[in-house]
């Protein structure tokens, strides 16, 4: 599992109703929020204990920092724990950051192909009023997330003890926008030139060659591109940190050409796709083009709605005027001339605000039409709307086998489909990874293009409309994974609705065979005495 703590830069930022609000929207999808649990507050209302944590925030004055921790906790795709368990994990990780007592909500989203949580604490105490923040929390992040996995059994993954932000950003950034970033590039594409440079003129022949400059900042070095986009050299690697490459090549050393000329071996950092088995070119030109018209658009837009906004301000102030010069001439008392101004100057603030409403509407409307989207947003969008080789690019990057519960086909294969069979249904997302999900009915369906993911605690109802979609999409020979408990519902679904489907597991269907003896043993036995009762109420 994956721990952290969401920064927030500025205290301006820090908005607990607003973030609160953003957790517990369910954004128009039937299964984003799972859970919302209120934690040391008197009351169990979302709204008064909203309100109860606000204001124990306002009692502090002294704190400058910002007052809220939002921590996430994130399992591995297909690994779902009960709530109950959820709710130990949550509180073992307040507790070791040393909120005990501490309020907050902890909402759990299972909108994505990963479960996470979402914790707001308020780091103020109800009782002493003083704030907390914790120390190398990230240390004691990793440490209980390793025990976490070892008692659970979840997969386990890689966990950083070591505070190097900026990288962990940098590899955050290219796991959420699927775009290469200049420190991922330059790890893999110069690194190892890098190190091997001997002084100041060999390092600057290899950043050029590359495309780079490196430049003094602060206390240490960044490293420039040619479309002027900087990384800190140190973190890209600690051998590249000033103390260590003023140790070993000596003091700093200028390059005597700042600006690189561009020559046909130069490699150049581009924002692009990350490598994938399916050529994304094409689409991400589209992309870039279809972002560049959207902000000449905007920008368009902009300019007329401001435009617009000062001409009618202009026409306002002048008809204002003309109402001034109008009372100024007519013949009446000094009190009866006052009461006319004062009402002319509040339909004049009247029709200011109005019209600074109105620009303030249509910004944010075109703010909204027009922002910029990411790469896997786009893709996302494209795929809503029907793109089959958007949704294959998604699909090209799951990485990993899938764990949890799921039906598929008896002939899986390494390829991921992209057939339509979800586009006669309601789709409410699709993740970045090319998770459909829709709706069959009532139920909620997770396509992923191999297989449909079951949830734990699905009904018998649900299972029953998933496996009809199953018997469209793959045909009526099944094969069934995950809990042997799941397996065992699926067969009982299966022979209670009965359904003409066969197992690929053989001990599966052995069971689902013996279900369906019973129940024709048991309908047999159900019509002879419905017959007995019927004959022996025609001999009375």
């Amino acid at each position: 599992m994956i721990a952290k703590i969401i920064p927030i830069k500025t205290v301006r930022k820090s908005n607990y109703s607003a973030l609160i609000q953003y957790l517990t929207d369910p954004q128009d999808k039937s299964e984003r929020v799972s859970q919302i649990l209120v934690s040391n507050c008197y009351s169990d209302d979302q709204t008064a204990a909203l309100i109860e944590i606000q204001n124990t925030q306002e009692m502090n004055t002294r704190a400058k920092s910002d007052k809220t921790c939002h921590l996430v906790l994130s399992f591995p795709e297909g690994e779902r724990l009960s709530f109950a368990d959820l709710n130990a994990i949550e509180e073992r990780f307040c507790d070791v950051l040393g909120f005990t007592g501490h309020q907050r909500f902890s909402v759990v989203h299972d909108d994505t192909n990963n479960l996470h949580i979402h914790i707001a604490i308020n780091k103020i105490h109800p009782r002493n009023l003083t704030i907390h923040n914790p120390y190398y929390d990230y240390i004691k992040v990793a440490n209980l997330c390793e025990q976490i996995e070892q008692e659970y059994g979840l997969t386990k993954v890689n966990h950083e003890t070591v505070s190097d932000k900026a990288s962990r950003v940098a590899q955050e950034i290219e796991t959420r926008t699927g775009v290469e970033s200049l420190l991922g590039w330059i790890k893999r594409e110069a690194l190892t030139e890098i190190k091997h440079a001997d002084n100041w003129q060999d390092l600057h022949q290899v950043l050029a060659r590359h495309g780079l400059v490196i430049k003094e900042h602060g206390n240490g070095f960044v490293l420039v591109a040619n479309n002027n986009v900087a990384v800190k050299a140190s973190s890209v690697d600690r051998s590249l940190s000033k103390g260590n490459l003023t140790q070993r090549l000596g003091a700093f050393i200028p390059s005597e050409h700042s600006d690189q000329p561009s020559r046909s071996d130069t490699k150049q950092y581009q924002p692009r796709p990350l490598q994938n088995r399916i050529d994304t070119s094409k689409l991400y030109a589209r992309y870039q083009q279809e972002q560049s018209d959207s902000a000449r658009q905007r920008t368009n837009q902009w300019v007329m709605l401001r435009q617009n906004r000062d001409r009618l301000i202009k026409r306002a102030k002048q008809e204002a005027k003309l109402k001034r010069n109008l009372i100024k001439s007519i013949k009446a008392g000094r009190l009866a001339k006052k009461a006319l101004y004062a009402t002319a100057y509040r339909q004049f603030k009247t029709t200011i605000g109005v019209i600074r409403g109105d620009y303030q509407k249509a910004y944010q409307h075109s703010k909204t039409r027009h922002s910029r989207m990411g790469w896997l947003d786009w893709l996302a969008f494209e795929a809503k709307n029907g793109n089959a080789e958007a949704l294959a690019v998604l699909r090209s990057r799951r990485s990993g086998q899938f764990k949890g519960n799921q039906i598929t086909a008896k002939q899986n294969n390494d390829g991921f489909s992209t057939d339509g069979h979800f586009k006669n249904n309601f789709v409410e997302s699709i993740t970045k990874i090319g998770t459909v999900t829709y709706k069959a009915g009532s139920t909620t369906i997770r396509d992923d293009g191999k297989r449909l993911i079951v949830l734990p605690d699905t009904s018998r109802e649900a299972l029953a409309d998933i496996l009809q979609v199953a018997l469209k999409k793959y045909g009526s020979h099944l094969a069934i994974n995950g809990t042997e408990s799941f397996r065992l519902q699926i067969a009982q679904v299966a022979v209670q609705n009965q359904m003409r489907i066969t197992f690929d597991d053989k001990r599966l269907e052995q069971y689902r065979q013996q279900l369906m003896k019973q129940h024709r043993v048991n309908s047999a036995q159900s019509v002879g005495r419905q017959r007995s009762t019927s004959t022996s109420r025609r001999s009375l």
